[in-house]
This record gives structure tokens, sequence and C-alpha cells, in this order.
């Protein structure tokens, strides 16, 4: 089955018309009381999990520059892990953009 409005898949759940997300998950009324659907929530662990490695390999290259530590096969290493980060980085968040568009779809917003 299919809103009429959103266009969107729907299955028929305690008698009303729950759409489905772009992950095959319900968004039924439960879901809408919060804030996030699931796809967001998933992206934004991702983010985090990003941000906390690229965090912790920065304050290990700190630590190494300020301690007078130099392998630089090691900080060669580290920055090459840090661009591969920043590109997942970039990629979140526009599949972050994307489940806050479908969000607005899911709730009947076009």
């Amino acid at each position: 089955m299919e809103n009429e409005k959103t266009f969107l898949p729907t299955v028929d759940e305690q008698g009303c018309q729950a759409p489905v997300d772009s992950s095959g998950r319900l968004y039924t009324c439960r879901e809408r009381e919060t804030v996030l659907t699931h796809r967001e929530q998933d992206v934004l662990r991702e983010i985090r999990a990003v941000q906390e490695e690229a965090a912790e390999i920065k304050r290990r290259l700190q630590e190494m520059r300020h301690g007078g530590v130099r392998d630089e096969a090691l900080e060669a290493r580290w920055e090459r892990r840090l661009d591969e980060l920043r590109a997942r980085r970039k990629a979140l968040e526009k599949e972050r953009e994307e489940a806050a568009q479908e969000r607005m779809r899911l709730l009947g917003h076009g």
C-alpha cells in the first residue's frame, strides 16, 4: 500500500497507515514520539564514532609532536587516516541531510 500524500509505502498497523522508511523500518506513532528517525539516529551514531576516532588520533599526534618523538611513518599513517575520516564525515553529513528530508516526507511535509 502507498500513502496518497507522500507516495511512501505504508503498512497497516493498529488501525493506522504507518509509512516505511528507506531502511525498511516502520515509522509508527511510537517512533513519532521521538524527534529523530531510526536512520537519523544511526547516522548520528556513526558521525560521533568518526569524531571520537579523529579526536583520539589528533591527541596522539599532538602528544607525539610535543614529546619530541618523531616517527614520520606513523605520523603519515595517522594523517592518512584523518583524511579518510574527513571524507567519511562529509559523506555522513550528506546522508544526515537526506535522512532529515526523509523524516519530513514521513511526517507528510512533501
